[in-house]
């Protein structure tokens, strides 16, 4: 049976850790906070008002997010993909598979970086009406959009957010060994070529 394979961006497809750190050290230098990157590193996965929220800095996130991204934008061609994603998501669609990216990245960043990979079937950023993760409400606009029923899905995430939305989602979820997070989870990959 054909299905759906949805992927998180950031330490899923790409390794993007090494550009949030340098842009959040740019956040703290500019503005002046004492909050260290492995906060910040914590929450990953979640949008990132939701992220500010949590850090305390709710107040100045518009001119945080801006800081921020000016400098990740700037330094986004260092950002490299794992080792075999391409080949990868392009087997799946050989297969006959959709594949789908659900992402808290924006949508402006996002674009930057799709040329890298095959076509997906649809991508989802944060936007208005939708919560972002660890909500289900992103993922299943994301399976509707594909025209999937989310018993026939598998999200690929490495994060506890990612984890939470496919749980609240009734999605199946494995984790993405590779990534960000420490987590314990009965299905897991050490390597995304496992998809295959």
């Amino acid at each position: 049976m054909n299905k759906l394979f949805v992927f998180d961006l950031d330490g899923v497809l790409i390794d993007s850790l090494l550009n949030m750190e340098q842009s959040w050290d740019a956040v703290r230098v500019k503005h002046e906070i004492d909050v260290p990157f492995e906060y910040y590193k914590a929450l990953i996965g979640r949008p990132f008002p939701d992220m500010m929220k949590e850090l305390g800095l709710f107040d100045k996130h518009l001119e945080i997010y801006q800081t921020y991204s000016s400098y990740s934008r700037m330094n986004i061609h260092t950002i490299p993909m794992y080792e075999g994603v391409n080949d990868t998501l392009n087997e799946l669609k050989d297969q006959g598979h959709k594949i789908a990216l659900c992402t808290s990245k924006t949508k402006e960043t996002t674009d930057i970086l799709l040329s890298k990979f095959p076509e997906f079937n649809y991508v989802s950023c944060p936007q208005k009406g939708l919560r972002g993760k660890p909500a289900p409400d992103q993922l299943l606009h994301t399976i509707a959009m594909c025209n999937v029923d989310p018993k026939d899905t598998i999200y690929i995430g490495d994060m506890m957010p990612d984890l939470q939305c496919a749980t609240r989602a009734g999605v199946h979820f494995e984790y993405a060994e590779w990534g960000f997070g420490e987590l314990k989870c009965e299905h897991s990959l050490k390597s995304i070529t496992n998809l295959i």
